[in-house]
């Protein structure tokens, strides 16, 4: 064994120095984190004396007449070759794995070993895929756009949009999806769709409609504040109309009890004298039964009131005559 071990190593040191005549064209192989892949190997030729598999310029695996040396510990439970062929399995894998592999065929019909290259991606199983929406302007009408993302595992994933609810079902390439939607509008269902090259996952269904509510909600307010403001104007003149009414009679009834007091006041006095002049005097109750006996003795005497008196500085200046006095209307 240990003359084994001696000859692989001489070989693979010889491989590397040596000028290699034939390769094949790169192959892509892909894989799951925690999976297992196989690169396949294709040889036609016989009498294979050493098949030398590598990672990075690091020998991994040497397989020479039927038996098997891995190099490295931590890859024994992992490099197997099923079946007995040249084809190499690695399992349990990692993200660190992803790389290029290489593999040496050595066969004593061949002047230079066959080399074949192989580059493996390792990728994770798609979660669901998370969506976020910008923000609205909120004008009435919903303008926003839809971004498609994947919080973890996001290397190698291609995003597309589906739109059900239309005649005709579209899809959108892209992570991005920019919408516009009215309030009246026939609403519709999106769902954004992720792969990449081992799974693909969907995103739960979103409802435009949903999403809009905030610009309709603007929308409606814009609609009740038109019917509002229209609303608000006339009412506001109806109560300047009565309030301008209420003055305006205000002023006339005020005008009204001001023209009375005045023609009220500008009456003619037509006999300010008499009204200076006048004297008052009491005259006390007396008994009936005395009136009938006062009759007899009663003195009367008729008074007339002059159309218009004179001031007393306008008469004539008469010496004060004495004037007999008269009996003759004595009853």
């Amino acid at each position: 064994m240990a003359g084994f071990s001696t000859f692989i190593i001489f070989t693979s040191v010889f491989c590397q120095l040596t000028v290699t005549a034939t390769s094949g064209t790169l192959k892509e192989v892909v894989g799951a984190l925690g999976g297992s892949v196989t690169f396949p190997l294709n040889f036609t030729e016989k009498h294979v004396e050493t098949i030398i598999w590598n990672f990075r310029s690091i020998s991994l695996a040497i397989k020479a007449k039927g038996d098997v040396l891995v190099l490295q510990n931590h890859n024994k439970n992992r490099i197997v070759f099923p079946d007995g062929n040249y084809s190499m399995k690695l399992s349990q894998l990692k993200k660190s794995d992803s790389g290029v592999y290489r593999v040496e065929i050595h066969s004593s019909s061949l002047q230079y070993p066959f080399i074949q290259e192989y580059v493996l991606y390792v990728y994770e199983h798609l979660s669901r895929p998370k969506v976020t929406m910008d923000e609205q302007d909120k004008n009435g009408t919903c303008i926003t756009n839809l971004t498609c993302s994947m919080e973890e595992g996001g290397d190698n994933v291609t995003y597309s949009w589906k739109a059900l609810g239309q005649e005709v079902n579209e899809i959108h390439d892209g992570a991005i999806l920019p919408i516009s939607w009215r309030l009246g509008e026939k609403d519709k269902t999106l769902i954004c769709m992720a792969r990449n090259p081992i799974s693909h996952s969907s995103s739960t269904p979103i409802f435009v409609q949903n999403l809009c509510e905030d610009a309709a909600k603007d929308l409606n307010s814009s609609r009740v504040i038109i019917y509002i403001i229209p609303l608000l104007i006339t009412l506001s003149f109806l109560v300047f109309v009565i309030l301008l009414t209420m003055r305006t009679e205000k002023r006339k009834g005020s005008k009204d009890d001001m023209e009375r007091v005045d023609s009220h006041q500008e009456k003619p006095n037509f006999c300010p004298q008499l009204e200076e002049n006048t004297e008052y005097d009491t005259i006390p109750y007396v008994n009936g039964t005395r009136l009938e006996e006062d009759a007899a003795n009663t003195l009367y005497s008729i008074v007339q009131i002059p159309k218009s008196v004179k001031s007393p500085s306008s008469l004539p200046a008469m010496p004060h005559m004495p004037k007999p006095l008269s009996f003759d209307n004595i009853i």
